[in-house]
């Protein structure tokens, strides 16, 4: 994906959540002319990043999902420029616009890892796996989950042992998986994840890993 796409996908998100968006504000975002905006939102709609419906501007979940890995890409170099390198809050901001675009997701994952998982950004922005429609009442701890849950890894406690175990289990932030079952007295948990493998997660870790829940009530009107 080109670096124009990506900016465009992150300004649209942003501008979106601050309840900010349109044409004008993009292009003011994007310090580009309003012109060059409506013929990239073409190019969005007919390689399915956006939707219009209405003159409505709506990101799809293709789209979406480029943006939040774009944003969290940014996040994360700017605590490894904040924490490990010494620069000040005030310039990591530019240095991450340029690092975001050169980052693949295995360097991601392990730039994360060094990190020890951060969970907000030197500005204070959250970093975790967003969702549309997130709620934040349904994080909860994977030991909490009930059997049949939809879930994404969204964070875990700083432990290196934990980072160990779940390297093995090739468990990573951001994925989604099933809860299959539970065994009884703090048993283990199976999840199945989206390519069908098992993954066994011992309750003691499982209480230390972070989840979001889908809403099934939510997803069952969104059908009807």
């Amino acid at each position: 994906m080109s670096r124009s796409i990506e900016d465009y996908l992150k300004g649209i998100y942003t501008l979106k959540k601050k309840k900010e968006y349109s044409n004008k504000k993009l292009a003011e975002y994007l310090n580009i002319s309003p012109a060059s905006v409506s013929e990239m939102i073409k190019k969005l709609v007919n390689d399915d990043y956006l939707t219009i419906d209405k003159k409505t501007v709506k990101l799809t979940e293709k789209g979406n999902s480029f943006a939040l890995d774009i944003i969290r890409k940014h996040r994360v170099w700017e605590v490894f420029l904040f924490e490990k390198l010494g620069y000040e809050k005030e310039e990591v901001h530019k240095e991450a616009e340029i690092l975001e675009h050169v980052t693949s997701n295995k360097l991601l994952q392990k730039l994360e890892k060094f990190l020890f998982y951060p969970k907000e950004c030197p500005h204070g922005s959250p970093i975790f796996y967003n969702l549309e429609n997130f709620d934040e009442e349904n994080i909860i701890k994977l030991s909490e989950t009930e059997e049949d849950d939809e879930i994404v890894i969204l964070s875990v406690e700083d432990n290196i042992e934990l980072y160990d175990y779940l390297r093995d289990l090739d468990i990573n932030l951001k994925e989604k998986y099933i809860v299959e079952k539970k065994d009884p007295f703090n048993g283990p948990i199976y999840l199945k994840s989206e390519q069908n493998n098992e993954k066994i997660v011992a309750f003691n870790a499982a209480d230390m890993i972070e989840v979001y829940k889908k809403n099934k009530d939510l997803e069952e009107t969104d059908n009807e």
